[in-house]
């Protein structure tokens, strides 16, 4: 795991040296064991590197090919490339790195070559014969490549934010036309960022530059295909083995290994497998004080069970707080959730790991959330029966009395009931009306969204939360800590299989039943049919006692931004610390968070 970044039509050749350098340092977190700087006249290319495979000075990047005519700088892991360097053995090697495999590759297939891959990868290819430079991003989105244009034609790209900003001189400035979607989705979706002229390269795109083009290519996207040509049974034993491989192929590592351990059943699920595959396991888990929040019992099983060498950490309001301000600079990108992998982040690096396996992605895929049993049963569709004028005259009386809580609810009732728009009310911190009163000029976007299966849900679950919001505080706060984060559920071919799966064969007596089924009796009944709670740190029980003056800070902060509402950021902050109307409180520390990562950043 890296971090990448360069220059591309490059207009000053004086001034490309230092801008390299500081990009590079700007990302000395992501890799501390090595960094490497190349530039022409074309391309500048650096790389910072936290050595996983191969941990000999000759995994030094950028990789040259033997014959110099490819250049290559890499963030990721390429978990078939000792079986795709049995097919590329004409190829001679001087490392045992899955980066030299890449250029190999590239030199036989040319840019096909990435259909081969499979892995987690944010890949910058200059071919230099052809003066051509490819950017490409996995197929999942698991590894972020942000892309700027400046105004002389330059092109700056990088595994951050903050290093684009820093080497191109940028005087950034917020997105407006993104706020709708952080304030909707707590992140902005698709490939506009919260800073204006930055975009992120699509998830299974590239990006080829020459010195007169700029073309991006999708290589590949998630389809719900649905095949039902083969019993439940079968399906069954197909996800085990999906599942199981998925699990396996990610152990692969010169380093020590370990998993997060939630004690939910896709944790668990990862920590058996890898049980299976007959590693040593280190598990980690985060415990509350506030009995309510802590799922400690529930890792403590699994740990048992498999033998593993478990840490529990143990969070206070105040060593929560003590981490809170470095926690908070290390956000590339605002979060209201990022701060939990922080967390944990720490406390397995502190353990002497490097590579950790996460459950993240289990209920997106498999069916986890109350949405897509809302969805399948399609209890909501009822409502339809009561016309849509006599629905708006209920909702409308009914927000004059209800608080900002349910205020979203009655909303939607008023709406054309499609099932996009009951899944955005359940997932949105504020409410479309809410978000007006929030911003000075309203750029809401309408959407004609049809959900026609679960499939096509899971997909919607990943473009809005799974890779916008988990992936990507996964990366920020894993490698603000230097440590690699792998997930399994993000497995390719695992998903593609799941996706053209019929929606009856996810659904039985227990949420993700598919999953389950597929875990036989590795998963005691204890863990299977315990209480979903989601790991959520008490920001409820803290923000008016230990946090309260870190959220007031964040909420002065956006007050100062043209592009909010004061008056209405301060009469929610009133209601939220007086305990009037339940303003949730959620609402106000995405608000703080979102202030803090401004100030931070300068973000005009």
């Amino acid at each position: 795991m890296c971090g990448i970044s360069g220059i591309v039509n490059i207009k000053n050749i004086e001034l490309v040296k230092n801008r390299l350098d500081v990009m590079n340092e700007s990302m000395k977190h992501r890799g501390p064991d090595d960094s490497g700087v190349f530039n022409d006249d074309f391309v500048g290319l650096t790389q910072t590197r936290l050595s996983i495979i191969d941990l000999s000075s000759q995994g030094h990047q950028p990789m040259i090919s033997n014959d110099k005519n490819c250049i290559v700088v890499f963030n990721g892991e390429i978990y078939n490339f000792l079986s795709l360097k049995k097919q590329l053995s004409d190829y001679q090697y001087h490392t045992k790195t899955d980066t030299e495999v890449i250029i190999a590759a590239y030199q036989k297939w040319g840019i096909n070559f990435i259909h081969q891959l499979d892995g987690m990868f944010a890949i910058a290819l200059y071919d230099v014969v052809q003066k051509k430079l490819f950017l490409i991003r996995d197929r999942l989105g698991v590894k972020p490549l942000y892309f700027y244009t400046s105004e002389n034609g330059e092109y700056y790209f990088a595994s951050e934010l903050r290093t684009i900003i820093k080497g191109s001189g940028m005087k950034p400035k917020l997105n407006k036309k993104q706020l709708q979607d952080f304030l909707t989705f707590q992140t902005s979706t698709g490939c506009e960022t919260l800073i204006e002229n930055i975009s992120s390269i699509a998830a299974g795109s590239y990006l080829c530059i020459t010195t007169s083009s700029q073309d991006e290519i999708r290589y590949w996207q998630a389809q719900s295909k649905i095949n039902a040509s083969e019993s439940r049974e079968q399906a069954v034993l197909k996800v085990k083995d999906l599942f199981f491989s998925a699990v396996e192929k990610r152990l692969m590592a010169d380093v020590p290994l370990g998993a997060f351990l939630s004690g939910g059943i896709d944790s668990s699920a990862v920590v058996a497998a890898m049980s299976e595959c007959g590693v040593p396991i280190n598990t980690f888990n985060v415990n509350f004080s506030e009995g309510q929040f802590s799922e400690a019992k529930y890792a403590q099983i699994i740990a048992d069970k498999f033998k593993t060498n478990h840490t529990e950490i143990n969070l206070s309001p105040d060593y929560f707080l003590n981490l809170l301000p470095q926690g908070i600079l290390s956000l590339d990108h605002p979060s209201t959730d990022g701060l939990n992998t922080y967390v944990v982040s720490k406390a397995t690096k502190d353990a002497g790991i490097t590579v950790a396996l996460s459950g993240v992605g289990g209920d997106e895929w498999f069916a986890g959330y109350p949405a897509f049993q809302h969805f399948y049963n399609k209890t909501f569709q009822k409502l339809k029966l009561i016309p849509q004028p006599l629905r708006a005259l209920i909702a409308k009386v009914a927000q004059i009395k209800t608080n900002e809580t349910t205020r979203k609810k009655w909303e939607f009732l008023s709406s054309d009931l499609s099932f996009y728009d009951l899944y955005t009310t359940q997932k949105s911190v504020f409410s479309p009306n809410q978000i007006k009163n929030l911003l000075n000029n309203s750029y809401i976007k309408n959407s004609n969204i049809d959900i026609q299966n679960v499939s096509e849900l899971s997909i919607i679950e990943w473009e809005k939360y799974l890779m916008p919001v988990l992936l990507r505080d996964t990366d920020q706060m894993g490698m603000a800590h230097s440590l690699e984060i792998r997930e399994p559920f993000l497995d390719y071919q695992l998903i593609e299989y799941v996706l053209s799966l019929p929606d009856e064969f996810k659904f039985g007596k227990q949420p993700k039943q598919l999953l389950v089924d597929a875990m036989g009796d590795l998963l005691p009944d204890n863990i299977v049919n315990r209480p979903k709670m989601g790991f959520v740190l008490p920001y409820q029980l803290w923000m008016k006692n230990e946090l309260k003056t870190y959220v007031k800070d964040g909420l002065n902060y956006i007050k100062q931004n043209e592009a909010f509402n004061t008056d209405y950021i301060s009469h929610l902050e009133a209601k939220y610390f007086s305990n009037q109307d339940n303003v949730r409180w959620n609402m106000i520390w995405i608000l703080a968070v979102l202030g803090h990562w401004i100030n931070n950043n300068n973000i005009q």
